[in-house]
């Protein structure tokens, strides 16, 4: 019996691999299509956003090399919720809430460690009074808002009783490196593992887009852990 215990663990381990996660959680614990409204599977080019000289993230997609640049540049198909100048919003591939969508902006930022707050831009203005908030709060806050418009359209219920979640995964527990901010709704109709584990805010691995602005507004890195090795 125990051999027979080891030999599923190891097993179970060793297929885990696009994620720091995967081996934890039940796999066969996954919402059905049927259970949300879907759009079509098409694959796309999205334009990209306006050039900014100012701007430190790329807006193109070349020098994008994840899964989320070959779906903007319409290399992968997607389920596309909502989109505008800066942002995308598709549905996750693979569903852990009745509705389960992505919000990634169209510019390649890899993760939560590549936002900078406040204090970064005051310092290369040598501006002593306070800032205006920068491009990456911005950025977060309307990452948050098409979330919110989401919820509005998909799961108005859940939006007005806040029985959803909305957050980004920190490195190493991220599975793609382009940044994304999870939103997922009804949150107590998520299996439990995913609702207190995994996706649960304040954890090493998930941080809630609030705590996030926050930081950045007070001038703090995105995120209170230091960036680990990657998995």
């Amino acid at each position: 019996m125990l051999l027979s215990r080891l030999a599923f663990i190891s097993t179970t381990i060793m297929s885990s691999t696009s994620s720091c996660f995967q081996f934890l959680f039940p796999q066969n614990d996954v919402i059905t299509q049927q259970q949300q409204r879907q759009p079509p599977l098409i694959a796309a080019y999205h334009e990209p956003p306006p050039h900014d000289d100012n701007n430190p993230y790329d807006d193109d997609y070349v020098s994008n090399p994840s899964a989320f640049g070959r779906i903007l540049n319409g290399e992968l198909p997607s389920r596309t919720y909502l989109e505008s100048t800066e942002l995308l919003a598709f549905q996750d591939r693979s569903p852990k809430a009745p509705f389960h969508a992505l919000v990634i902006p169209k510019r390649y930022v890899q993760t939560v460690y590549s936002l900078r707050g406040n204090s970064h831009y005051s310092d290369e203005l040598n501006d002593e009074s306070e800032s205006e908030d920068n491009d990456d709060i911005h950025l977060i806050q309307n990452m948050r808002q098409m979330g919110l418009n989401l919820l509005e359209q998909q799961q108005p219920e859940a939006l007005a009783t806040e029985d959803y979640i909305l957050c980004f995964h920190i490195p190493p527990f991220n599975s793609v490196d382009h940044l994304h901010l999870h939103v997922l709704a009804p949150a107590s109709e998520m299996n439990w593992v995913y609702r207190e584990i995994k996706y649960k805010c304040g954890a090493r691995w998930c941080t809630s887009d609030l705590e996030v602005i926050e930081r950045l507004k007070d001038g703090l890195a995105a995120v209170r852990y230091k960036r680990p090795f990657q998995c």
